[in-house]
């Protein structure tokens, strides 16, 4: 009897299955829907090279949010920056290999005259905090130790391809100028992200605040 029971309600339960999981791809599909950037890149000079890197933005920060951030690392340092970092809202997300994402708390981009592009993310966590096999750093510059990770992305919009460093080698620093955090001596400093590519550049993205500006 309580087999038959089972059999009976076999169908219902494969029912309220199947509801759930096309919910499921509906809310991932609107979240990728609802990104104003999508960029991939791939990791190296790290230990997990070459490790698929996928930067997932669903807006900038505002003026008053990137204010605050500034502020904190400007005049008070990089403790109070974590600090106030870690308040902000989930702005996107940062993907490699490991088992979870990072939650980016602060999406800032300027545009030069002549059309290059920078684009700086930051997430409250240091990558590799998941796994830290796989980003620990192998080139000869020395790694830092910051319990953040702040990512500089720059950025030929024309061809869609770029570059990206990070906080593992460069020194995370205020740009007193576009008023944004920026990695100092970025020429200088080793490359963590090669063939970045801008998947999406979203129609509205430019009617929002924080949009690109010209330095």
């Amino acid at each position: 009897m309580k087999s038959n029971r089972l059999l009976r309600r076999g169908p219902a339960l494969a029912l309220v299955v199947a509801g759930t999981l096309a919910a499921s791809i509906l809310r991932v599909q609107a979240q990728v829907k609802g990104t104003v950037e999508n960029f991939t890149a791939t990791a190296v000079n790290v230990t997990g090279a070459p490790d698929p890197v996928k930067i997932d933005l669903l807006r900038w920060s505002t003026d008053a949010e990137r204010e605050q951030v500034f502020n904190a690392l400007s005049e008070k340092g990089e403790k109070e920056f974590l600090n106030v970092l870690s308040k902000q809202p989930t702005l996107g997300y940062v993907w490699t290999s490991e088992s979870a994402g990072y939650s980016v708390r602060y999406a800032y981009q300027t545009v030069a005259p002549d059309g290059g592009e920078r684009v700086v993310v930051a997430t409250d966590k240091p990558l590799g905090s998941w796994n830290p096999q796989i980003w620990k750093g192998t080139a000869t510059a020395t790694a830092n130790a910051y319990e953040f990770t702040v990512i500089e992305l720059r950025l030929n919009r024309r061809r869609g391809t770029g570059e990206g460093k990070s906080s593992v080698f460069a020194k995370v620093t205020a740009d007193k100028t576009a008023k944004t955090i920026i990695l100092e001596n970025y020429t200088g400093a080793t490359v963590v992200l090669k063939d970045v590519k801008a998947l999406q550049k979203a129609g509205a993205a430019a009617a929002q605040t924080g949009k690109p500006q010209g330095r």
